[in-house]
């Protein structure tokens, strides 16, 4: 996505929301800053994303772990690009499996976000005005990290596109070349998840989560009408998201594997 034409969407976002720029530019600055001696180019992340054909994301909405389960029981982790979106890491990490990208605002549990990067999983942080105090207590904790953004780029920090971590990782996959992106652990119109966030919510936090869900499919919509890569969306939930083909884990099976016996012919 165009720079300029994700910043309108941010703007209307903000509108609606009543984020405050000034805070998120202010995270932004500050994230930059603290990663600038340890952070990964653009390129090091393309080169991670481009060896893959599929990648699959995964959210932490209430289908995650029946996804999980059945996507390790027909797939498996070793031939596709794993990405978790923030909470989500936990609930591999909790099945020994370590994912291969993890896409955070910091939000999702510290004891699973340190444990996925010591376990090798590249974190993708993400910087905002309401998660200024997480950035100075975990930055430090983290080994080489990519920084984003949903300001305009500041120092080191990218910006893919997307808003909450799952859409953001979607936008982040299909920006660094990835043709086959499948979704799943990602319910945007049921019930929050336990691993979105590891304490429970209140009752104004579930309505706003709620309205950052629905801007997310909205985002994924907008998405899909302005990409050429295949979206896939593999989630048990009974939800759709225009653009995104429904598909079962033995669709994805069957390609991966096709894919990766054509490719050992070659």
């Amino acid at each position: 996505m165009k720079l300029e034409e994700w910043l309108k969407l941010y703007a209307e976002i903000c509108m609606e929301l009543g984020i405050d720029r000034s805070r998120d530019y202010e995270a932004a600055q500050l994230l930059s800053n603290m990663i600038k001696q340890k952070h990964l180019s653009r390129e090091h992340l393309t080169m991670v994303f481009k060896r893959h054909a599929w990648a699959v994301v995964f959210g932490a909405g209430p289908s995650l772990e029946k996804d999980i389960d059945e996507f390790l029981e027909k797939v498996g982790a070793g031939l596709v690009l794993t990405v978790a979106a923030d909470g989500a890491c936990k609930a591999f990490l909790e099945r020994n499996v370590t994912p291969d990208v993890v896409v955070t605002d910091l939000d999702g549990g510290d004891e699973a976000l340190v444990e996925a990067a010591e376990k090798g999983s590249l974190l993708v942080v993400h910087a905002h005005g309401d998660n200024i105090d997480r950035i100075k207590l975990l930055i430090p904790n983290l080994p080489a990290v990519v920084g984003t953004t949903q300001t305009e780029p500041v120092g080191v920090l990218e910006n893919f596109g997307g808003f909450t971590d799952g859409d953001r990782a979607v936008y982040m996959c299909e920006e660094l070349g990835v043709r086959n992106i499948v979704m799943a652990g990602m319910d945007f119109d049921g019930e929050i998840g336990k691993y979105s966030k590891p304490a429970k919510l209140s009752s104004d936090e579930t309505t706003r989560k709620r309205k950052k869900l629905s801007i997310a499919k909205k985002l994924l919509t907008h998405l899909a009408e302005n990409t050429e890569a295949k979206l896939y969306d593999a989630s048990a939930s009974s939800g759709k998201v225009d653009g995104f083909e429904k598909v079962g884990w033995s669709y994805v099976e069957t390609h991966v594997k096709h894919l990766k016996i054509h490719s050992s012919r070659k």
